[in-house]
């Protein structure tokens, strides 16, 4: 999908609202999710914005998780403490989240809207589980916005905190 300027064909991402994320996220078990993520980043990117592809952004992320938890599991000669290492995988997915939230609040700033994200709650547990659904939320009424697309998330909608951009 691409809307035009007056001097250049931008690419625009899909809007996928909260509640379709939330929902097929927990119906797929996250894997919607980890799909969902490198969709967002590749579309970013293909939109101009200096973000990593999904494909930087999840495998690390996935590698760095899977593969200390698997040799620690399964090879004898791995000691058991090696699995601390999957921490950096995890370390890994919030650098990349933090850069998303501050992108996502230049996209707003470049169109002249208020930017929507606290990208410091990330380190506060239970506030970073808000900010990323805010992320979902405004990341997808950004593009919702600029293809003049109407969307409606019954979540966003319902629970103020997490749509309200004041």
């Amino acid at each position: 999908m691409t809307a035009t300027s007056p001097s250049v064909d931008v690419m625009l991402g899909k809007p996928r609202p909260m509640t379709q994320v939330i929902l097929l996220s927990v119906a797929t078990g996250l894997l919607y999710y980890g799909y969902y993520k490198w969709k967002i980043q590749d579309e970013l990117k293909a939109h101009g914005q200096r973000v990593w592809s999904g494909a930087v952004c999840i495998v690390p992320f996935v590698v760095g998780v899977a593969l200390p938890l698997l040799l620690a599991a399964f090879d004898p000669d791995v000691p058991g403490w090696f699995a601390r290492f999957s921490f950096l995988g995890i370390l890994w997915i919030y650098i990349v989240q933090f850069r998303l939230y501050k992108e996502i609040n230049q996209l707003y700033a470049a169109e002249g809207w208020n930017p929507p994200l606290v990208s410091w709650w990330i380190i506060v547990p239970g506030l970073n589980l808000i900010v990323g659904l805010r992320q979902i939320h405004f990341l997808s009424e950004y593009w919702a916005r600029l293809s003049n697309t109407p969307t409606s998330d019954p979540i966003a909608e319902k629970i103020s905190f997490l749509s309200n951009n004041s």
